[in-house]
């Protein structure tokens, strides 16, 4: 187990009412969890503002179903970014939508540009980008049309 050290923390009570009422509602066991959470946020958030960051992940579409919508436009993209797709897969949510999942991976710039323009096709109604960071296994989230 790895070794903990303890601190302390001086909170306004109002503040601190917030915290352990927003803890309580996500089911933290204790203040220390929700904080080491928070904290691992924050430092994770400087990945964000580097594009040259690598990142695995997947992007996630729900996209019409029956329609193919510029097939060119779509071919264009998977020749564009073909580099940083591994794999694709398609599952039928119901007669009028698909879920599609393309695992990707590359630097963090590109893959936000690879998510904006397949959400910017036509037949993609909604599209997310969830990424992971090999060296840190930090998880992001960057939402687009949701």
């Amino acid at each position: 187990m790895e070794y903990v050290t303890r601190i302390g923390v001086s909170l306004e009570p109002g503040l601190l009412d917030a915290f352990d009422r927003q803890l309580s509602q996500k089911g933290y066991a204790s203040r220390s969890e929700a904080l080491r959470d928070l904290i691992r946020e924050s430092l994770a958030e400087k990945e964000w503002k580097n594009d040259e960051m690598p990142m695995v992940g997947a992007i996630v579409m729900v996209c019409d179903a029956m329609a193919e919508g510029d097939p060119e436009r779509v071919r264009a993209l998977e020749r564009k970014w073909n580099a940083n797709i591994s794999t694709t897969s398609r599952m039928r949510l119901d007669d009028d939508s698909d879920m599609v999942v393309a695992m990707v991976s590359g630097k963090l710039g590109d893959l936000k540009g690879f998510t904006e323009e397949l959400v910017a096709v036509k037949t993609v109604r909604r599209g997310r980008l969830a990424m992971v960071s090999p060296s840190t296994k930090n998880m992001h989230f960057v939402g687009a049309k949701t």
